[in-house]
């Protein structure tokens, strides 16, 4: 027998009418449970509901519906400031803001009005002016800084007075530094097997003040000295970086070292100053005229390069960057071979100079944009950004007319031939191997400096050194520079000291400076009476007009026992 079979265990039964029964008797039934119905007004002792708890729910039963719910108290929950009577913390209520307080909207203000008043077409110009300023502003950043990536890349050479806007005498050191000389650097960039040759070496001198220019070409092959070794020009830049780098420069200072060495061949070679660089490779020219939309070159005569299969079509056309180049470095379907290649780059530059400083390319942004990435690739120059935006105002004017282009293989009086060294080709001068000398006289009476030009000073030399034919070397080397030279005569009498004696009170001060340095003497107004040689008397004229007396020359150069005769690029 279980537990539940023992009878005092099992509930007593009591009858359903009983008071203390399960159920009282009820007539009508339950429509709900007796305990949700609560009293709205509490009595003493009453217990209070314990309402609807955070997080607890009633059960649901049958036959209970919403609508017969009482209204049950409100019990405050974690959060619930609104149900908090905050009076019982002070006297005063927490001023809190409420959840349904609206927010007032704030009147229009005086822009939004002044707005909403304009009309469609102004709001519409408005944007594409707000647009074009910061377009226009972001492309400027962005030239800015690609053009201050390539511009001043200084490597010590001398600097450039004819971009100042106002010259000192004191400032030139050498005759021809009143021009702008820049040496123009083509190498082959890594679409080249030998990529640090530059086989283009060009120097564009320009006269800003008499807006004039001179382009001369060095040939590749022209055989030179370069730090005490043997070789042809176009290795001058490579050898001088391969040998920086060796002594453990890093990439720039070795580039550098490159380029001072290929400058100093070059003025050694032409006899002029060069005062900029430019650097480039074949990946940025092409780059360049494509980003200028092509060039317009006059093509003289139809050619076809056979080692290459390069062909170009005879006449006037306009050459993309791939065809641009090929013309550039064509020379196996030419005549002259080499020569003709350095003349079809001074045609390219003309033309590249011609299409730069139209409107139509000054005034497109997508053509400047797309000039300044190809500038900025594999191009470089000591030109400082502001005197690239000098040179470019001040020769916008310079036609084609006033370029000159010199030709050192020119077939009616070449200063330059072919050789063979070793079995070598190479290019020397026809004078003789490292003999420059009317190399340097073509260069410089092609691009006499403009302040000679202005003062036309005439001069007088007399030797009085006691060396041979010195008066006559002085007197051409003064007339390669743009000088008039009257006299070249032995002195009377031999002379102890160098001499630059001013013969007349005309304010020549750019001549005095220039001579002065020259000599390496100060300009004196005080001949001595030993130099000029007595005047063989004229023969007796039968014509009654009277004879015409010798000009006097403005100076009068005097070459003394201490005169050494120098052969530098400036001499």
């Amino acid at each position: 027998m279980s537990e539940h079979d023992i009878p005092h265990n099992r509930p007593k039964r009591r009858p359903i009418d009983s008071i203390d029964g399960i159920m009282p008797n009820r007539k009508n039934a339950i429509l709900s449970p007796q305990y949700y119905k609560q009293s709205t007004q509490r009595t003493p002792g009453q217990r209070r509901s314990l309402g609807v708890q955070p997080g607890r729910k009633r059960p649901h039963m049958e036959g209970f519906t919403p609508a017969e719910t009482a209204v049950e108290e409100k019990q405050p929950t974690i959060g619930d400031f609104e149900s908090v009577d905050l009076t019982e913390f002070g006297d005063t209520p927490l001023d809190l803001p409420s959840k349904d307080t609206k927010k007032t909207k704030k009147a229009p203000g005086r822009i939004r009005k002044w707005w909403k008043n304009r009309s469609r077409k102004f709001k519409i110009l408005f944007f594409l002016v707000i647009f074009a300023l910061v377009g226009g502003g972001l492309l400027g950043v962005r030239l800015y800084s690609f053009l201050h990536s390539v511009f001043a890349k200084n490597v010590g050479n001398s600097s450039s007075v004819a971009l100042g806007k106002k010259t000192d005498p004191n400032q030139l050191n050498t005759e021809g530094d009143g021009r702008l000389n820049i040496l123009l650097l083509g190498r082959g960039g890594v679409e080249n097997e030998a990529p640090d040759l530059t086989d283009t070496m060009l120097i564009a001198s320009v006269d800003l003040q008499n807006q004039t220019a001179s382009l001369l070409s060095v040939p590749r092959d022209m055989w030179v000295s370069v730090n005490g070794s043997n070789m042809k020009i176009n290795a001058a830049y490579s050898t001088g970086k391969e040998l920086a780098t060796y002594k453990g420069a890093k990439a720039d200072a070795a580039e550098d070292a490159g380029i001072k060495t290929a400058i100093t061949a070059m003025r050694n070679v032409s006899g002029v100053p060069i005062h900029k660089y430019v650097l480039t490779d074949y990946v940025a020219f092409r780059d360049v005229v494509d980003a200028l939309g092509g060039v317009d070159v006059n093509v003289p005569e139809r050619i076809y390069d056979g080692f290459t299969g390069w062909s170009f079509k005879a006449g006037n056309q306009t050459m993309d960057g791939d065809l641009a180049l090929q013309y550039a470095r064509t020379r196996h379907g030419t005549a002259r071979g080499d020569f003709d290649r350095n003349e079809h780059q001074r045609q390219l530059l003309v033309a590249m100079k011609d299409k730069a400083t139209s409107t139509g390319i000054v005034a497109n942004p997508v053509r400047l944009n797309s000039l300044a990435n190809a500038v900025q690739k594999n191009i470089r120059t000591d030109l400082s950004l502001d005197e690239a935006k000098t040179l470019f105002s001040k020769t916008k004017t310079l036609t084609d007319a006033n370029i000159k282009s010199l030709d050192l293989a020119k077939p009616d009086g070449p200063l330059i031939m072919t050789g063979n060294i070793d079995g070598i080709s190479v290019v020397h001068p026809v004078a003789g191997y490292y003999d420059y000398t009317k190399i340097r006289y073509y260069a410089r009476s092609n691009m006499i400096d403009p302040y000679i030009k202005k003062e036309a000073p005439t001069v007088a030399v007399y030797n009085g050194s006691g060396k041979s034919g010195a008066a006559t070397i002085v007197g051409d080397i003064l007339s390669g520079y743009g000088y008039k030279v009257l006299i070249k005569e032995t002195s009377k009498e031999t002379q102890n000291q160098t001499l630059v004696v001013k013969m007349n009170k005309v304010d020549q001060i750019f001549t005095d400076r220039l001579l002065s340095v020259r000599f390496g003497v100060s300009i004196t107004k005080s001949l001595p009476t030993g130099v000029m040689p007595p005047k063989e008397p004229a023969p007796a004229s039968t014509s009654t007009t009277p004879a015409k007396a010798d000009p006097t020359p403005d100076y009068v150069i005097v070459l003394g026992v201490d005169y050494e005769q120098k052969n530098g690029p400036t001499w």
